[in-house]
């Protein structure tokens, strides 16, 4: 009984490194981190605090090939919307914090962040 035991575990265990062989990778994987494809590090501006009519210049700072921007602002006019900087103002009705979005795509995806100006 010993003898059959011992010859079924050595067979399940020689089945397991034909199937580790078979099922081995060839060559190494090369993994890219994602940020060197497309990468939104930061949105900078001029001033965070301007008061009404008061033109700023707003900066996404990204990284990639064939980048594309799009900006959106809930409150606010801006120029360039398909830039990496924007001037950007705010008229009478935009009093308060508004939000100011930038969204980079190209082939690898899209990213966004956003930045807050205060208008008084």
């Amino acid at each position: 009984m010993k003898s059959k035991t011992k010859s079924l575990i050595l067979l399940l265990i020689a089945m397991q490194i034909s199937c580790l062989v078979a099922c081995k990778k060839e060559g190494k994987e090369t993994f890219v981190e994602p940020s060197v494809n497309l990468s939104l590090d930061s949105i900078t501006t001029t001033k965070k605090h301007i008061i009404v009519w008061e033109e700023i210049l707003i900066t996404a700072h990204a990284r990639g090939e064939n980048l594309e921007y799009q900006w959106r602002t809930n409150h606010g006019s801006m120029l360039g919307r398909d830039s990496a900087t924007v001037r950007y103002w705010g008229c009478p009705t935009c009093v308060g914090l508004n939000t100011v979005e930038c969204v980079v795509t190209n082939s690898f995806g899209s990213v966004s962040d956003t930045i807050m100006i205060q208008v008084d």
